[in-house]
């Protein structure tokens, strides 16, 4: 059975629906292309867990759409740690003071996870990286050139995960569908900012979509700061790290 999740997989460029329906209405596979896919993952040495694999986190299993197959570089066990997800968008001093005080403390006993953008994520990133901390990429294309995550990729403590296949291309809607598995690999989402237009929404969603914690930052004395909004829409205020008060943190 892991084969033919694998198999489909790769026919339907890891696309959820695609591969439901393809086991829902008992889509024909012939023995042939089962050979021939093993021989590809041989050849191309190939990581991959399925939702059937033991390995596969219990986090991801009750989320919504759950990815049937992952392709990963790297250390998997790192699906089975606690994790945080850091974002923001905003760098100003005040906003660089926070990520300074809270990475020290999250990386203690917290794998990160996250989508890597520029900016602010790449400033968190950078320290787990000079700081030998442990990461775990969400990449929205193939893992034959991870998006903007050379760094990551260089370090076999890390860890690199996807559910579409080599070959596979970043558009829009891969970099939205990510934001499920992000948020189902993190305990806890921290926004150090945010603006009103922010893709950042997208991830906070899918936080609240799995009944996961959100904490925000105060924002800048204006009504249309993201994080305000955020804030007055029921997410936690924090000022500082030590301001979470959860078993997860320490």
């Amino acid at each position: 059975m892991n084969l033919i999740l694998i198999y489909f997989a790769f026919k339907y460029k890891g696309d959820f629906i695609g591969i439901y329906n393809a086991l829902k209405n008992k889509e024909i596979v012939e023995s042939s292309e089962i050979i021939d896919l093993e021989k590809k993952i041989l050849k191309d040495n190939l990581k991959i867990i399925t939702i059937l694999d033991d390995e596969y986190p219990n986090s991801l299993k009750i989320i919504s759409n759950p990815p049937f197959v992952l392709f990963y570089k790297g250390n998997i066990s790192l699906l089975q740690k606690n994790s945080l997800c850091l974002v923001g968008d905003n760098e100003t001093d005040i906003v660089i003071n926070y990520i300074n005080q809270a990475v020290k403390e999250t990386s203690k006993n917290n794998v990160l996870t996250t989508n890597y953008f520029k900016g602010i994520e790449e400033k968190v990133v950078n320290f787990y990286l000079q700081n030998e901390k442990e990461i775990i990429f969400v990449s929205p294309n193939g893992l034959e050139d991870p998006y903007f995550a050379n760094k990551i990729s260089s370090s076999l403590s890390n860890l690199i995960i996807s559910e579409y296949p080599v070959g596979v291309n970043i558009n829009k809607k891969r970099l939205r569908e990510r934001n499920r598995i992000t948020a189902g690999l993190s305990d806890a989402l921290i926004i150090f900012s945010s603006k009103r237009e922010s893709g950042i929404i997208n991830l906070v969603s899918n936080f609240l979509e799995q009944g996961k914690e959100i904490y925000c930052y105060p924002g800048i004395q204006d009504q249309s700061d993201g994080n305000n909004i955020l804030i007055k829409d029921g997410a936690n205020l924090i000022t500082s790290i030590n301001d979470i008060r959860n078993e997860k943190m320490n």
